[in-house]
């Protein structure tokens, strides 16, 4: 079970594409292109995100998004909170309405401090290390289709 959801996944990788601010601005099709995320949902997801504060967006000729501060400066607690809120770091591993510390449910204890690893993680892991980790993902996938393969004997 994960406790964000595939909007948060899919904020993170988009915005693992763009520039700090200052830098080229992209074009969200250019990065639904580049992220296989489809281009309608990149858009409304673009427009939240933009609402939030974590990126620029430019109008016209030579327009596009930016990110609203550098990307070593974004933590993806604050991505996951701006797509999802924080509602997931209360909830029950097991559905159930009311689970607290004072009527645990059986799961309780374990989940709890999975969530509080989690959140943790997080917040310590920024959006360029996303975007490193993206440069080298492309770099690999990049070389493996150039070089032939090889096969045993």
């Amino acid at each position: 079970m994960l406790p964000l959801s595939q909007t948060a996944g899919y904020a993170v990788l988009a915005l693992s594409c763009l520039d700090d601010p200052g830098g080229a601005p992209a074009l969200v099709q250019d990065v639904a292109a580049r992220t296989g995320i489809p281009r309608a949902y990149l858009s409304k997801l673009m427009n939240s995100l933009a609402h939030k504060g974590l990126i620029l967006a430019k109008r016209g000729n030579k327009g596009g998004v930016v990110l609203a501060q550098p990307a070593r400066e974004i933590t993806l607690d604050v991505i996951a909170e701006a797509v999802d809120g924080d509602a997931w770091r209360r909830t029950c591993l097991l559905g159930f309405s009311t689970c607290l510390d004072d009527r645990a449910c059986p799961a309780h204890a374990f989940w709890k401090e999975e969530r509080e690893r989690i959140h943790a993680h997080l917040q310590q892991n920024t959006l360029a290390d996303i975007a490193s980790f993206e440069r080298k993902s492309r770099t690999w996938r990049l070389m493996d289709a150039l070089l032939p393969s090889t096969v045993s004997p």
